[in-house]
Order: C-alpha cells, then structure tokens, then sequence
C-alpha cells in the first residue's frame, strides 16, 4: 500500500518573489468529515509587514477576492466556509496555515491563498495570488501501516509501531491495537505529512505464533480503517520475521 497515496502533497512546493515568499503545497488532499490544515509558512528580507499576525485567505478567481477566512470581517466569509475556517498565525515563526473544519464536498477543486497583512503589503511587494493551493476531498482514509522490530522467538521482547499519516493535526487520529502491550508511547511529528505513531513492546510467547495482530485507527469524523499482520514466533535461534498483512476500511466509501 502506498502510504501517501490518500493524504498526499504534491511538490514542488510554491515559493516566489526577491523580496518575500510563501511556502505552502501546490495539492493537498483532506478526508471528507475530518479536518484539513494546509500548513502554510512566509518570510522576507525587505518591506517587512505591519500587522505580521494578519492573514486573510481568499478564494482564487479571475476578478475579485473571495473571503475564505477574516478574522476582521466575518460576514464577507464565503457562506461555504463560514464558520469551518480558522487560521493559524505566530509572527516569531511566521506561519499562515488555514484550518478547516469540518471538510465538506464543497471543498474538493477549492483553489485557495493566503494573504499576509493585505492592507499593508500589497500585490507590488508580492503577488500573493500567485502561490496557491488547491483541495482534493476524498473519502476514504489510508489504513494504519504495522512494523515490528526485533526477533520474533519465544521469551524475546519485541516492538511494535503502528503509524498513520493524515492532515489533521488539530484532531490527530487514534490508534489501538487488539492485544495487551507495554509501555504504549504516542507520538505526532510533523513532515511532508503529519504522522500519528503508537510504539509499544511486548515478550513475545508461543500462544502468539499465528496470532492476528491488528491496528485500529480512527480518524476525526468517525472513519476508522485497521491493518493485520500474523505473527509467526520461532522458538529459539535467531530468525526474521514474516508476516501476511491485510487492510479493511468501515465508513463512506467514496465522495
């Protein structure tokens, strides 16, 4: 399986002009029912903005500008994003990402850009229309993706990593898997894709050799999507482990 094939961002990333840029993707795909953040960061060398926590995002079309979120004039809002957008805005780390919540049909083909302090830095300093992205709904999740690390023999402590990549750090999904483990770690990191990892350990025995090890995950929306594998536990001696691995998805099945 593929494990960007759902939550997949498209490069090269957009960035342009001397003076300033924006770095965000060019696609973006969001889960139908979840949340979407388009992370979306800038910077400068010259003409620096006054307000640096300003961000407005508008709707890209050939004549005017559609408000996709402003915090000063809500009721310009497109009624199709009113009340689902909100921006995520630092000056230290100058960040410009757009949240939307909950992601809807309305969404898909959504061709978008962010605007840094558009009453002070004009189109002259940086055309910022220019460098947009554009939304892909989809409606089915990727499934949860199972490591193991370490011999699988008897009596051997073994790792266990189940790892989900999505798009929505706001309400990252959860992961559970169907046997009693140890020292469950969580983790959320952040690189082309956000990624949700549950690490845990467990000694391995010889009840467990053909046993069903499963990863649940459940996404923002309700969507849940799970991953097997089989173990296979020699009894001594060094070994490497194999096994038959199968992904099952419950929920809409498509948009």
């Amino acid at each position: 399986t593929n494990l960007c094939a759902l939550f997949m961002i498209t490069y090269p990333w957009d960035f342009s002009s001397s003076a300033w840029q924006v770095t965000m993707p060019r696609n973006i795909k969001g889960l139908l029912g979840s949340c979407l953040v388009i992370p979306c960061s800038y910077d400068y060398y010259q003409y620096p903005p006054t307000r640096p926590d300003r961000v407005v995002w508008y709707q890209y079309v050939r004549r005017g500008y559609p408000i996709v979120y402003d915090y000063w004039n809500w009721n310009d809002v497109l009624d199709i994003f009113k009340g689902r957008t909100r921006v995520y805005t630092s000056s230290h780390h100058r960040t410009c990402s757009l949240l939307i919540d909950p992601v809807t049909l309305a969404d898909h083909s959504q061709k978008l850009y962010p605007w840094v302090d558009p009453e002070n830095v004009g189109w002259r300093t940086y055309p910022f229309y220019d460098t947009t992205v554009t939304v892909e709904v989809v409606g089915t999740a990727d499934p949860p993706v199972i490591e193991i690390f370490g011999n699988m023999v008897v009596g051997q402590s073994v790792t266990v990593q189940c790892s989900v990549y999505h798009t929505c750090p706001t309400y990252p999904p959860s992961l559970r898997l169907n046997i009693p483990l140890q020292n469950e770690r969580l983790t959320h990191s952040r690189g082309a894709l956000w990624r949700t990892v549950s690490i845990l350990t467990f000694t391995a025995s010889a009840n467990d050799d053909g046993r069903s090890l499963i990863c649940y995950a459940r996404f923002a929306g309700g969507q849940t999507r799970r991953a097997t594998i089989t173990l296979r536990v020699k009894r001594a001696g060094p070994s490497v482990w194999r096994g038959v691995g199968s992904a099952l998805w419950f929920g809409n099945g498509g948009v």
